[in-house]
C-alpha cells in the first residue's frame, strides 16, 4: 500500500490504533519543522505528512532539498521514531508511516527519457511543435525529465513540454502540447509517469495524457483522457517500458496484409490498426496479434480432415500454434501440420486467408514479415 494512503487511514482510525502524542518534543518540532516545508491548500497537516510520505516527497528529502527536514528523517528512523504527533483534534500520525531509508544509490534528479507509442514510433520535437516519427537517435527524440520539479525539458531546443487547453473554454480534453520557455511554477508544464502513460499532474488535469494517432507518422501529439484501467493504444509511454515490437505479415504479390476480424483471418489492404499486428515469438514459434492477443492457430477439422486456421487463445504446449517461416521461399509452413502453408488466393471476394498444400513458387503462399515502424 502506498504510503500516503497508508496515513490517511491511520489518521482516520487513529483512537483506536495510537496512544495520542507519544513523540519527544525534539522528534514533534522536527516534525512539524519539515511540515512547514510541504503547505497544504487547506492547512491541514495531515495533508502536508501525506506529502511528505509521498515519493516526490520523499526525494526531496534524501535529495536535501528540505533541509528543515534533515532532523525529522534522522530521528524517525531511530527506535524513538516509533511513536505519534497529533495532526488535527483525536488525528494522529506515526512517523514510522512516513519516513524511510533513502535509496542508495539515489535516482538521477534528472533523466533522460523517450517518449513511444505502443506501435514503436517516438515522440520528436521540431521549433517547438510535437509529432510522431520513426526512431532517428538524435537530440529531437530526448527529454530532460526532473523528477522533483516534473518537467519535460527537449534536449533539442532546451524548452518545457508544455500541455495547450483547447477552445472554446480552457478543457485539456481538446488540447494540444508545445515546447514553450520553461517555467517550473507553470501548472500545464508538470508531467508525471504513471500506469504506463504520460499524464499531466495538476490538479483537475490528472486524467489527461499525453496522445496521439499511433499509426500514422508525423501525427500531432496532443493530451486526451487518460482511461485508467483500460489498455492504452494512443497514450504514450516511456521507450524504455516497452517490450514488445510488433510486425505485419504481408503478401508478396499484392502487398495486403494479413488481418484478423473476429478470430477469422483475411489478406487486406493495409489500414494500419492493430488488426494487422503481430508479436512475432521466434523461439516459441508463435505468432500473436495485437487485437484480441490469442495466437495465429491451425487445427485439424474432424468433419473433413481439412487443416484450418483462425485466432485462438495463446498456449505454448499448443502444436497448432507453431509456425516456421522460411526466409529463402517466403513461406510461413505449419510446424506441427507437415505440408500445410499459409496462403491467400486474391481471387477470393472475401480475402480470406487459409491453410492449403505447401507449392513450390507458389504467389499466394509468399509473405513478408517486416517490422511495424507506423
Amino acid at each position: 500500500m502506498h504510503r500516503s494512503l497508508i496515513v490517511a487511514a491511520l489518521v482516520a482510525s487513529a483512537a483506536a490504533q495510537f496512544t495520542p502524542g507519544t513523540c519527544n518534543k525534539e522528534l514533534t518540532d522536527a516534525a512539524f519543522a519539515c511540515a512547514k516545508l510541504f503547505p497544504s491548500a487547506s492547512g491541514s497537516p495531515a495533508e502536508s505528512f501525506n506529502k511528505i510520505a509521498s515519493p516526490d516527497g520523499h526525494l526531496r528529502i534524501c535529495y536535501g532539498d528540505a533541509p528543515e527536514c534533515n532532523d525529522l528523517q534522522r530521528l524517525a528512523l531511530t527506535p524513538a521514531g516509533d511513536c505519534t504527533v497529533q495532526v488535527w483534534k483525536g488525528g494522529y500520525v506515526n512517523l514510522k508511516t512516513i519516513i524511510s531509508p533513502c535509496p542508495s544509490p539515489l535516482p538521477p534528479r534528472v533523466q533522460e527519457k523517450r517518449l513511444c507509442t505502443a506501435t514503436g514510433l517516438i515522440v520528436s520535437e521540431f521549433y517547438g511543435r510535437i509529432y510522431t516519427d520513426i526512431v532517428r537517435h538524435n537530440d529531437n527524440e530526448i527529454f530532460l525529465y526532473n523528477v522533483i520539479i516534473k518537467t519535460l525539458v527537449a534536449k533539442s531546443n532546451g524548452q518545457c513540454l508544455e500541455a495547450v487547453p483547447g477552445p472554446p473554454h480552457p478543457y485539456l480534453g481538446d488540447g494540444g502540447v508545445m515546447t514553450v520557455p520553461c517555467r517550473p511554477s507553470e501548472p500545464l508544464q508538470q508531467w508525471t509517469f504513471q500506469d504506463q502513460r504520460v499524464a499531466a499532474t495538476t490538479a483537475g488535469m490528472a486524467s489527461f495524457c499525453l496522445n496521439t494517432n499511433p499509426f500514422l507518422r508525423g501525427s500531432g501529439a496532443n493530451v486526451a483522457p487518460c482511461n485508467v484501467g483500460q489498455l492504452s493504444t494512443t497514450t504514450f509511454v516511456d521507450c524504455a517500458s516497452l517490450t514488445t515490437s510488433y510486425i505485419t505479415i504481408k503478401t508478396l504479390k499484392s502487398g495486403n496484409r494479413l488481418s484478423e476480424y473476429y478470430t477469422s483471418l483475411y489478406a487486406n489492404a493495409p489500414a494500419n490498426n492493430y488488426n494487422e499486428l503481430f508479436v512475432w515469438d521466434q523461439a516459441n514459434k508463435m505468432l500473436k496479434v495485437a487485437s484480441n492477443n490469442q495466437c495465429l492457430d491451425a487445427y485439424k477439422d474432424n468433419a473433413d480432415g481439412k487443416v484450418q486456421v483462425h485466432t485462438y487463445p495463446c498456449d505454448v504446449n499448443n502444436g497448432n500454434q507453431k509456425w516456421n517461416y522460411n526466409t529463402n521461399t517466403k513461406t510461413l509452413e505449419h510446424a506441427t501440420h507437415a505440408g500445410q502453408c499459409l496462403d491467400a488466393d486474391p481471387t477470393y471476394a472475401d480475402h480470406h486467408a487459409q491453410m492449403w498444400a505447401c507449392t513450390p513458387n507458389n504467389i499466394n503462399q509468399q509473405w513478408s514479415l517486416d517490422t511495424f515502424f507506423g
